[in-house]
């Protein structure tokens, strides 16, 4: 028995993207089947003779012809895909309201401690347990849990650090300061025996020896690293940038208590008037090696000035630091703003170029190849650092004052 199946004209477009769907190998099986189906139609096969070619109903292929046709004519815009696509079903009815879900994101959403368990994260199995543990529903899959997290995007799996900024009353005043002497330092109006430097100490560097050799990278292989290692100890490095030059003046200790901080402060003071600059401006963050009362009565002997009043109290000696009435001035940052201080830019570079990769089989070569870094990036890397930015915002500010 034959039976003629409806003749469907195709456009060139058409019958392009049907061979291609009808051909390929990654789209749904159903997709590529129905493809087929409505080509055989257009070649005028009958749907028996379709049905055999395809070993499926003849009553599939009737309705896919019947339907592309339809989906085709009112829809003419809409890909192929759509016409080729399942219908929608209503599907069977929801086993948990609304409300049932609420409970489960207040829950998914709260600190695992306030529900008595010593976890810091849920998980989908847990998060189960819980809502059957407060008699929310009688029993419930993780998965489920995890499809409806999934819905919501909540994703207690992830964790993103950050830091809060702790409140300082001074934020804009210091900030305003600190920028300002890295413009003026780089200015071309600025004083030829004056200096802008940026301190800091990288702390905790690491002398990792791997217990195997590296293996350089092939064509097609990157470099590969050991794994496993063995530590030597910790270095601290105390790093000085000429915001000027960009230059690097560095010095290696174990440790930075006051007194080595303060030392080691005096020693590149030192160095910086025996270069012929008569006057220094160090920005440096707040910490509290950077105010004690030794430090303090390093930068009065190295200025040859008197301490003026009690300097008992941090804030006092702040405040001395940054007097501008001696040749060396602290400019200091505010609380969690080291972005603002140059020389962390600098960390970075040396993280990225030596110490990230690096192996070193004591604190004695970890220190020799860290000095050996900074000759070589002051030789070919150092460049002055400008802050145009702030200058010209500082220009506009002067100007709309003065239009005012």
């Amino acid at each position: 028995m034959s039976e003629r199946a409806i003749v469907i004209e195709l456009s060139d477009q058409e019958r392009e993207e049907l061979l291609r769907l009808s051909h390929s190998q990654c789209q749904e099986f159903r997709l590529v089947q129905r493809a087929k189906i409505i080509l055989n139609a257009a070649d005028g096969v009958n749907n028996y003779e379709s049905a055999r070619r395809l070993g499926i109903y003849v009553q599939t292929v009737r309705k896919w012809i019947r339907r592309y046709d339809i989906r085709r004519k009112a829809r003419p815009k809409d890909k192929i895909q759509k016409h080729l696509a399942d219908a929608k079903r209503k599907g069977c009815p929801p086993t948990f309201d609304a409300f049932f879900w609420v409970d489960v994101m207040s829950v998914a959403t709260s600190v695992p401690q306030e529900s008595g368990r010593p976890i810091t994260e849920w998980t989908n199995r847990e998060l189960a347990e819980e809502v059957v543990e407060r008699n929310l529903v009688d029993s419930i899959h993780p998965t489920t849990i995890g499809r409806f997290l999934a819905e919501c995007d909540l994703k207690p799996h992830r964790v993103r650090g950050w830091m809060n900024r702790k409140e300082d009353p001074e934020f804009d005043q210091r900030a305003s300061d600190v920028k300002q002497c890295l413009v003026n330092a780089t200015s071309e109006d600025g004083v030829a025996d004056e200096i802008a430097v940026s301190f800091d100490e990288k702390t905790g560097m690491q002398a990792k020896e791997r217990i195997a050799e590296d293996k350089p990278m092939q064509p097609g292989r990157p470099k590969k690293l050991e794994f496993e290692y063995e530590r030597h100890g910790t270095l601290v490095l105390f790093a000085m940038m000429i915001v000027n030059t960009g230059k690097i003046i560095g010095c290696m200790r174990l440790n930075r208590p006051n007194i080595v901080t303060a030392e080691v402060l005096g020693e590149m003071f030192r160095k910086l008037f025996n270069d012929g600059y008569k006057r220094i401006h160090v920005v440096l963050d707040q910490l509290n090696t950077h105010w004690s009362e030794i430090l303090v009565r390093t930068v009065a002997h190295l200025c040859q000035v008197d301490v003026d009043g009690p300097i008992e109290k941090g804030q006092q000696r702040r405040v001395w630091l940054s007097m501008p009435n001696k040749a060396i001035v602290f400019h200091f940052t505010p609380k969690h703003a080291s972005w603002l201080n140059p020389v962390e830019i600098w960390f970075g570079v040396l993280v990225r170029k030596l110490l990230r990769h690096g192996s070193f089989d004591s604190i004695e070569t970890l220190e020799d190849q860290v000095e050996q870094f900074i000759d070589y990036y002051n030789q070919r890397m150092s460049h002055p650092y400008r802050f145009k930015r702030w200058k010209e915002e500082q220009k506009k500010q002067s100007t709309d004052r003065n239009a005012a």
